[in-house]
């Protein structure tokens, strides 16, 4: 009787593995892949608040660079104090100033790193949503991020870099250009 039980069992198990895997089989989804690194190459909003960014940075280094020439300007007016009572004093406080100076500008720094990587969070977070909004419209099962850029058979960097990249061949949808144009035109 715990033959046939188990005998059953092992059939029943057999059938419903069967037709797992022929559902499995039957169900072949789309496959498309998407060059993330050329999308935010084009990203229009992206490069605009990046090249914002830019132009903070270069305006901060004119006016840290400013601030330093004059920092120096007085630190060698102190030289002529060298002897006299003021001398300390006059040090100590140009010894704070360069302090500051050092430290606005560690902080600035951190800022705009932070800045940064909250533009490529949201440029990334915008592109996600544009994929997966595609990728349901076409009834697209998986897409995949691969680098479409040419290897440079001259320049052992570019050798390497696409060596080292995985193997992605899609022959019909690449899903690049689509996304661009979504994204750029919905003005992001």
């Amino acid at each position: 009787m715990k033959t046939a039980i188990h005998f059953l069992a092992a059939i029943v198990m057999a059938t419903l593995c069967s037709n797992v895997a022929v559902a499995q089989q039957n169900q072949g989804g789309i496959v498309a892949v998407v060059d993330i690194a050329k999308v935010f190459e084009a990203h229009a909003g992206h490069k605009a608040k990046m090249l914002q960014i830019e132009e903070e940075v270069k305006a901060f280094e004119a006016d840290f660079k400013t601030q330093r020439q004059s920092l120096n300007t007085q630190i060698q007016a102190l030289q002529a104090l060298v002897g006299q009572p003021a001398y300390k004093e006059e040090e100590a406080k140009l010894a704070r100033m360069d302090a500051d100076l050092t430290i606005q500008a560690n902080q600035k720094r951190a800022e705009i790193i932070n800045r940064e990587a909250q533009v490529y969070y949201e440029t990334y977070t915008d592109v996600y949503a544009t994929v997966a909004r595609l990728a349901q419209s076409y009834n697209i099962t998986l897409v995949i991020n691969y680098d479409s850029a040419e290897i440079d058979p001259t320049n052992r960097d570019s050798i390497i870099k696409g060596v080292n990249r995985n193997v992605v061949f899609q022959r019909d949808l690449d899903l690049t250009e689509l996304v661009i144009q979504q994204i750029n035109a919905a003005g992001n």
